[in-house]
């Protein structure tokens, strides 16, 4: 198998091949048919490579992940550590048999990125699954026997008296049924997806040593949604391994044609945007006193309406990520974005869609809106506050920068911590 050159930068970066440094491995490069046909779906994921004369310049925002191509591979790693990147996803998405410790292990973790801490990861929530047995359920089988086992189809026998057979229904215990099914499509899948050789083959390994007799399914959004649907109580073990192979697979793209015996052209990429909301929506539901309620992508669209619609067009929605509550009076919107607010100040995009939320709700003026932004540890948060206050308007919107201090979050120490201001 080919090695190729690794590029590795961190999120919300620029190299171009006319850089020192790392900007040496983009030299000279091309891309191939294949590499464009998998880059044209990743445009709407925030990476571009474009082709420049001396090589490839190579623009990445809010995503973290892998992208292998046909002459490169792409690690963009997160600008706060790996661990506490994992600690953020394990708490986001309540992966709570995910042990972080774990993640500094034989594999070169720290080189290969995000996607081999989750098939670690994975890796090692099926084995817990296995140690304890893979959960059985009963299938309803119907099939001819010599001798009687279940419930006899006297039907049947009434019209074949000569049979040597009897026709029987019964209940199967089997551990080959979706649950399993799709933990096993899972691992074959992730095995595809990891750049370290050693973990490829262990996730391969685990998927015939532990689902060897399963039945194979395809593996796709909603096969995992309703495997996610149907868990239970017996069950519920697996949602942490279900958890990992919807991330997996929601931030994994694979190409289609490579040369045979090269690493297939792949990618994973990481919204670091919805990992920020998740994280938050879950901190605020634990977090907000009883008499705060709060609600999450709070869709409406009943805000903007078509005085002419000639071409019958959708209805425009906004959706704010929080809207906070005090006895059903909106008290404050807050949007969510994963921006270094100390290198990147709010766009004038950004600016316009927070003071229409503002607008949008009924609320006492000034009319308070949040831009909540991460704080990594030992950051302070910067004072940001800006006023949108059109001359003979008596409304007033009120937007605020605050930064969530997502370590003092995670060990504890701000586990109250709110956006909302006092006054």
């Amino acid at each position: 198998m080919t090695s190729r050159p690794t590029l590795r930068i961190n999120e919300w970066t620029k190299v171009s091949p006319a850089g020192v440094g790392d900007g040496a491995v983009l030299r000279g490069l091309r891309l191939t048919a294949a590499d464009r046909e998998l880059l044209a779906e990743l445009d709407k994921q925030s990476l571009r490579c474009t082709e420049l004369r001396t090589g490839l310049k190579v623009s990445i925002r809010q995503h973290v992940g892998t992208v292998t191509l046909s002459g490169l591979r792409i690690v963009i790693m997160p600008k706060i550590p790996l661990d506490h990147l994992m600690a953020m996803i394990a708490y986001a998405f309540d992966l709570t048999q995910i042990t972080v410790t774990e993640t500094r292990t034989d594999y070169a973790s720290g080189e290969e990125g995000l996607i081999d801490l989750l098939g670690l990861s994975l890796l090692r929530s099926v084995e817990r699954i296995a140690r304890g047995g893979l959960l059985p359920t009963y299938r309803r089988v119907t099939e001819d026997l010599a001798t009687p086992r279940g419930r006899l189809d006297m039907r049947h026998i009434a019209t074949h008296p000569r049979g040597a057979v009897l026709r029987c229904t019964y209940d199967h215990l089997t551990v080959d049924h979706p649950l399993n099914q799709v933990i096993a499509a899972g691992l074959r899948f992730a095995s595809v997806m990891m750049q370290s050789p050693d973990l490829r083959l262990d996730l391969a390994r685990a998927a015939d040593r532990f689902f060897g007799d399963i039945s194979r399914c395809p593996l796709d959004a909603e096969t995992i949604r309703a495997a996610v649907r149907a868990l239970d109580r017996r069950s519920s073990h697996y949602r942490t391994a279900l958890s990992l192979i919807a991330l997996i697979h929601q931030g994994a793209r694979l190409g289609d044609h490579q040369e045979s015996g090269e690493m297939p052209l792949s990618s994973f990429l990481l919204d670091m945007n919805k990992v920020f909301e998740r994280f938050l929506e879950r901190h605020f539901r634990e977090s907000v006193p009883d008499y705060i309620e709060i609600s999450a992508q709070d869709n409406r669209s009943d805000v903007f309406s078509y005085l002419e619609n000639a071409g019958s067009w959708k209805q425009p929605t906004i959706r704010p990520d929080f809207v906070f509550r005090r006895r059903r009076r909106v008290i404050a919107v807050a949007d969510a974005k994963y921006k270094n607010r100390f290198d990147h100040p709010p766009t004038t995009a950004e600016l316009y869609q927070l003071t229409t939320y503002g607008l949008a709700y009924d609320m006492p003026d000034p009319r308070e809106v949040l831009l909540i932004h991460p704080l990594r540890s030992g950051e302070t948060d910067r004072a940001a506050k800006l006023l949108f206050s059109p001359s003979g308007d008596g409304r007033q919107v009120y937007i605020r920068l605050v930064g969530a201090p997502i370590d003092d979050i995670l060990d504890g120490s701000a586990k109250h911590w709110l956006p909302l201001d006092p006054r």
